[in-house]
């Protein structure tokens, strides 16, 4: 449509329809028009609103016209604008690479594909010596090392054979590590990263290489290689046992000292195993546990004991320490065990503590009281006997000084032998009275030396005499008791000659006629001389030595003959006796002079206690015939007996009389004769309510002359 049909279809034009050529013959045309209708004014209306209409739609071009140049000036300003940011990064771009690759470590050069030189970074100098200029014109083989040259140059053919492939990595690269010739005739190791730098095509026209100097990596690599071999060479001449395992506990490598350990001679055929396997059945739990609290807290688990399994089944014992092992990230790993089979020094430790409680033992089942001490008299050890006296334990005494608990003394005693060791370096004893403690002492000193000879401390050795001490006031009463019964025996012989007198004349007499009154009298002076006879003849009896033989002997006769001996003493005491003797008892084969000492004595304390506590009292004799037996009980009504004391009343040198009123010995004594008899004696009491002491017999000891014997 040309511009004449265009303004006639009264429509607006469309882009490219119209050209400025157009518009400006157009604006030409209707401007001489315009001109023309102002001179000649003799056009019609219609011609007049068709230039008008022509006119507007001239203006709506050229404003539309103006407003797409305007657009299109914003559009090219703008490219420009952008095109110059472009190049202002790539020069920023540039010249931040250029200092980069200027400064640096690394050495960076780039090469044709005709291993032509085309670019050589600074850093060309520090690593091979040559200057930027020396180095762009060698050849590349004269800068490689030749075996790394040949490497390189077969890698690059491997890379340049993949470009021919359809599917390639534009940004692939190799990294190799080689040696390159420095100026001074030395080889530096470095690590070479090579890629293509390509073509607008995708081409390869340069190859790129950036080259590290490792020289101090590769010392560390040598120096971690050569500690590897260290530390592998200690792994596997170790003595002790080292292994390694997962998590889960399964081996991944030991060495042969635990393959040794574990029984086995090959190594392939425990790894992979659960070293569990390996871990006695009680100890499992332990372990894991040990195992888990590590895991959490990464600490070392130090020398911890562990019965474990060969692969027989035979048990050993060993001493373990183990620790937790992590990955490069952190991240726990396993676990590493170090063990020692440690079975001889358990089994010499049991022994030492089998040595120790033996000799504990000793220690303490020694009677004395056994001590040491040091220089400055503070207790260091003591056995049972010494705590058991002062009433406390061992472990308490530890420390205390020796007076302070034997003496209750702020300070050593004048009398103190120990004393006198330190100063003579000697051994000494000593022996004496303790109010204290309320016992007789006899002290031993031994002295321990250092290896200078001075002595620091001393072995104290201390026995309670008190036993002693009462045996010898015992043995100073026996011995006047003997006296006593040898002078006795001498005056009953004096005193037989007047009484068998007084007897004899007092029988004729009253043979005679006399007055009733005076023969009366004479029945009492007779029959009290004969009285007195019969309690000299006991008296002699009793104090006579006698033989060791036993013979038949009447139960009933001999406790008559000691009442008897008691008579007199009883009659003045307001002490009365009652008998209930069984007529029927069968003889007994007995020391009858030893049965006569045992029942005095319970008659005597029976009196004793009486007399203290009421100034008279009851005895109450009685002989029977039992089951088997011959019994004889002695009841008084007494104050009674303790409970406490009743298991005590025949042990040696025990009585509850006041001090210098009796040994103690009595009732031991008595045990002793009984029980060589074959029979029992035993006390019944209730305090308060007096005593009752039962002797039993058998009826098997009874005389086999005649004598029925029940058992029979």
């Amino acid at each position: 449509m040309n511009l004449e049909e265009l303004l006639k279809s009264n429509r607006p034009p469309k882009k490219d329809e119209i050209t400025d050529e157009d518009l400006t013959k157009l604006f030409v045309k209707y401007k001489g028009l315009l001109k023309q209708w102002e001179r000649d004014k003799a056009f019609s209306a219609a011609t007049h609103e068709n230039i008008r209409i022509a006119y507007a739609k001239l203006d709506e071009l050229v404003e539309a016209r103006t407003a797409e140049l305007r657009k299109t000036n914003e559009q090219l300003q703008q490219e420009i604008t952008e095109r110059r940011k472009v190049e202002e990064a790539l020069r920023e771009s540039e010249r931040r690479y250029r200092l980069l690759t200027e400064n640096a470590k690394d050495v960076i050069w780039t090469v044709d594909m005709n291993m032509r030189p085309t670019y050589m970074s600074p850093s060309i100098t520090r690593l091979l010596g040559y200057s930027v200029e020396e180095a762009m014109v060698l050849p590349m083989e004269a800068v490689y090392a030749p075996a790394s040259f040949e490497t390189a140059m077969k890698v690059l053919a491997e890379e340049l054979a993949i470009e021919n492939m359809e599917q390639k990595d534009l940004y692939r690269s190799r990294t190799l590590e080689l040696e390159l010739n420095r100026k001074d005739g030395s080889m530096v190791p470095v690590e070479v990263k090579f890629s293509f730098i390509r073509g607008p095509d995708g081409r390869p026209v340069e190859i790129l290489a950036i080259a590290r100097d490792i020289t101090e990596r590769k010392r560390a690599e040598e120096a971690l290689r050569e500690n590897e071999e260290k530390l592998q060479r200690m792994f596997e001449s170790a003595t002790d046992g080292i292994v390694v395992t997962d998590l889960s506990g399964n081996i991944m490598e030991m060495n042969e000292a635990a393959v040794h350990l574990y029984g086995s001679d090959s190594k392939g055929k425990l790894i992979g195993q659960s070293a569990f396997e390996f871990i006695a059945e009680r100890d499992r739990v332990r372990v894991m546990e040990i195992l888990e609290s590590a895991k959490e807290d990464g600490q070392i688990r130090r020398n911890v004991e562990i019965t474990f399994l060969t692969e027989d089944g035979r048990e050993y014992f060993a001493e373990v320490s183990s620790a937790l092992l992590r990955d490069a990230a952190g991240n726990s790993a396993g676990f590493i065990a170090i063990f020692r089979d440690i079975t001889e020094r358990k089994q010499v430790e049991d022994q030492i503590k089998q040595t120790a409680k033996q000799w504990r033992t000793t220690f303490d089942s020694i009677t004395d009281l056994v001590s040491i001490c040091g220089k400055d008299f503070r207790l260091i050890r003591v056995n049972k006997a010494f705590a058991d006296v002062v009433k406390m334990k061992p472990e308490e005494l530890i420390g205390k000084p020796c007076y302070e608990i034997f003496h209750g003394t702020n300070e050593p005693v004048l009398s103190c032998p120990y004393k006198k060791t330190i100063k003579t370096k000697k051994p000494a004893m000593a022996e004496f009275f303790e109010p204290h403690l309320g016992i007789h002492l006899e002290v031993a000193i031994s002295p321990i030396f250092d290896e200078k000879g001075e002595v620091v401390a001393s072995v104290h050795v201390t026995r309670d005499i008190t036993e002693r001490k009462k045996m010898e006031e015992q043995l100073i009463v026996t011995d006047r008791l003997a006296a006593i019964g040898k002078m006795a025996s001498g005056i009953a012989h004096e005193l037989n000659n007047p009484l068998t007198g007084i007897i004899g004349f007092s029988d004729l007499l009253l043979a005679k006629d006399i007055p009733d009154d005076i023969a009366e009298d004479l029945v009492v002076i007779n029959r009290e001389a004969k009285r007195t006879v019969q309690i000299m003849r006991s008296l002699l009896t009793f104090a006579r030595k006698h033989p060791e033989e036993r013979q038949p002997v009447d139960i009933n006769n001999i406790i008559q003959e000691v009442i008897v001996l008691r008579a007199y003493e009883q009659k003045v005491n307001n002490i009365k006796v009652n008998t209930q003797f069984a007529p029927d008892l069968p003889e007994i084969m007995a020391n009858g002079f030893q049965l006569q000492q045992v029942f005095l004595n319970i008659i005597v304390n029976a009196e004793d206690f009486m007399i203290e506590a009421h100034g008279r009292g009851t005895i109450t004799i009685t002989t029977e015939r039992l089951d088997g037996i011959i019994q004889v009980s002695f009841a008084d009504d007494g104050p009674g007996i303790a409970e406490k004391n009743l298991g005590h009343l025949f042990n040696p040198f025990f009585t509850t009389k006041e001090v210098g009123k009796g040994t103690g010995l009595g009732l031991s004594i008595s045990h002793g004769i009984i029980t060589a008899h074959g029979g029992r004696i035993y006390a019944e009491s209730e305090l308060g309510k007096g005593a009752t002491f039962i002797v039993q017999f058998p009826i098997s000891t009874a005389d086999s002359r005649g004598i029925k014997n029940e058992e029979s």
